[in-house]
């Protein structure tokens, strides 16, 4: 498992190259050209989730950046979503101890319960953590106003890809959960939990608050979290490892096009939340919507 930190900059490269893609060749090109610059603009009405490749010709205004006509970062905000990641992963991490005090689970019931907590761990967080709604979204994965990579993958496969993974999730965490004891409060199942209530805020940032920027920043961190469970699943029980690594590499490509996302959407929203920008959430109390979509 020493390759993962090679991986981990393997992706920040590739975002960064996909930041940077207003620098290609082409573009170039279309500086000095008038009229491709007009054929590109009638490809793009005719392809609106294309990345649009602007003319920098004299009749072209530059967008001014969204985060100039914003106030100052909401340092509430990223308090608020620390809070959200330490008051889930506490929460959870209290009822595994209890119920360890109370008694040691069969393993028939762990696969479930961890089935249960990748699919619906949001419910211990005090932020709304509740996936998009793909009927209103024409069954597309972001906003049908987002502009998106033409390699994103179609909507429907999401709910396929996330699914495979929680069965991988939930089945080596009975493998690790065998190799460590038979307790649910150890250190590599409280990693996992870990992981997923970082991913429970990244989903209150993207799907409810919609703060593109911020979800950019943020997958990183959803990135760092799943490669760190991995390791800690691989040296606990080495095949529980090779079996969570496949989320790894979906986490991947999913920090890849959320970056891609924010680069092509323009004007940028900014990396961080900011004051009076109106996307802000409340908080509520955990375990209150069990039964929410």
């Amino acid at each position: 498992m020493g390759t993962i930190p090679m991986v981990f900059a393997a992706v920040v490269v590739a975002c960064a190259l996909a930041s940077a893609s207003a620098l290609r060749p082409e573009v170039l090109a279309v500086r000095s050209s008038p009229t491709l610059a007009r054929t590109l603009h009638l490809a793009q009405a005719r392809r609106p989730y294309a990345p649009l490749i602007m003319s920098e010709s004299a009749e072209a205004v530059p967008p001014t950046p969204m985060a100039a006509s914003l106030g100052p970062i909401a340092w509430a905000q990223v308090g608020k979503y620390k809070f959200a990641v330490l008051a889930e992963l506490s929460l959870i991490a209290a009822c595994f101890r209890a119920i360890d005090a109370l008694l040691t689970l069969p393993a028939f019931a762990i696969v479930p319960l961890f089935l249960f907590l990748s699919l619906r761990s949001r419910v211990f967080s005090p932020l709304v953590a509740s996936r998009p709604v793909r009927s209103e979204q024409l069954g597309a994965a972001t906003p049908i106003e987002v502009k998106r990579p033409s390699w994103t993958p179609p909507g429907i496969a999401f709910p396929f890809i996330w699914s495979t993974i929680s069965i991988l999730r939930a089945i080596s965490s009975l493998l690790v959960w065998r190799g460590t004891g038979r307790k649910l409060f150890s250190l590599p199942l409280l990693v996992l939990v870990l992981h997923l209530a970082i991913g429970d805020t990244w989903n209150n940032i993207t799907n409810v608050e919609r703060r593109l920027g911020t979800s950019a920043l943020g997958v990183f961190s959803v990135l760092a979290s799943v490669y760190v469970a991995v390791g800690v699943y691989y040296r606990a029980v080495p095949l529980a490892g090779l079996l969570l690594a496949p989320s790894a590499v979906w986490i991947s490509i999913a920090s890849v096009l959320t970056w891609s996302i924010w680069s092509i959407n323009t004007p940028r929203q900014p990396l961080f939340p900011r004051q009076g920008d109106g996307k802000a959430s409340g908080l509520r109390l955990p375990l209150s919507q069990v039964f929410e979509k």
